[in-house]
């Protein structure tokens, strides 16, 4: 299946499902729009319409991702809805040390009982 990129200056997002490997690798940069948050929605519900999530694992790549304002918590809430209603065999979320981005991704994880989900943080290593 193909690959969807919406990236801008700010940021943006991948949404790549690897069928045969049964994982969905999404990858979250900077900070969105409301109205990339939007077209994010309607991109994530296409490409997942074809396949029975149940047996999928959902890595989600926050590890280039901004902090959310206030203004941008509910589609934050929403994406959570849209995994949770997908009901994936698991879902991870991979972040850096970032402990702000970390609280939030746990708070609207924890404020929807999302299932199935874990956050692993690693740790951004200076290249030699």
């Amino acid at each position: 299946m193909a690959k969807v990129e919406n990236m801008t200056n700010n940021g943006g997002y991948i949404i790549d499902v690897r069928t045969t490997a049964k994982t969905i690798i999404m990858k979250i940069v900077g900070s969105f729009t409301p109205d990339q948050a939007e077209q994010f929605h309607l991109d994530y519900r296409k490409q997942i319409s074809i396949i029975s999530t149940i047996d999928f694992v959902l890595e989600v790549d926050c590890r280039e991702m901004k902090a959310i304002n206030q203004e941008m918590i509910p589609r934050l809430i929403r994406s959570y809805q849209l995994y949770k209603e997908s009901n994936y065999k698991k879902i991870i979320f991979l972040v850096n040390d970032n402990e702000a981005i970390q609280e939030q991704l746990y708070q609207v994880a924890q404020s929807i009982k999302l299932p199935n989900y874990q956050i692993i943080s690693q740790i951004k290593r200076a290249k030699t």
